[in-house]
This record gives C-alpha cells, structure tokens and sequence, in this order.
C-alpha cells in the first residue's frame, strides 16, 4: 500500500494507482514545492509552509557550532582550579521534576 503525504497527515493513496481520474490528479497537485523532476514519473513530494521553513531553519543551524568552546574552556579552568561548585540538590530536583513532566 502507498501512502500520499501532504502535510495533511497519512492517508492511503489511491487503489487505482497511476489510472486514477486526472481530476484527482490535479486535485493532488496544489503544492507548494515538489520533487525533483529526477523522481520517478509517479513520485511526489509535497511540503506545507511550515516544511519549508524548518528546512530552511535547519539549514542556517547548520553554521552555527555545535560547542561553546569558550564556555567549555571557561567550565575546564573552573574545575581544575575547584571554583566550580555543583548544587547537586537542585540538579536532582529538576531531574525529578522532568521526569514528573515526561510521565503527565
């Protein structure tokens, strides 16, 4: 079974397959971005707004860096010198407190 996305939730495609109505095929056709012409002839992709700009979001986070190396740096001297001190009673309260929000 295929399925026909749309950025309308999954929906099975139709039985008919390639000889469905071309009414139904223009109806399926309002787009806002397809693929590429170097898809098979029956392959489609449809993207909503939203689509396109997570992929576009996606693609500026791309230059951002992973790491702070200036904060990691900073945290590495704090350790070693022992200026760096952990509340560990507030990192357990808000380990519980996720865990409560994860299960509700």
């Amino acid at each position: 079974m295929t399925e026909k996305i749309n950025g309308q939730g999954f929906r099975p495609a139709d039985a008919a397959g390639p000889r469905r109505a071309e009414s139904a095929k223009a109806a399926s056709s309002k787009v806002e971005t397809s693929a590429p012409a170097t898809a098979g002839a029956g392959d489609t992709v449809n993207l909503t707004r939203s689509g396109v700009m997570l992929s576009k979001l996606e693609e500026s986070l791309q230059s951002v860096p992973v790491v702070d190396a200036e904060r990691v740096r900073a945290i590495k001297d704090a350790l070693a010198s022992g200026g760096y001190q952990i509340d560990d009673q507030a990192v357990a309260d808000k380990l519980i407190r996720f865990d409560r929000e994860l299960i509700a």
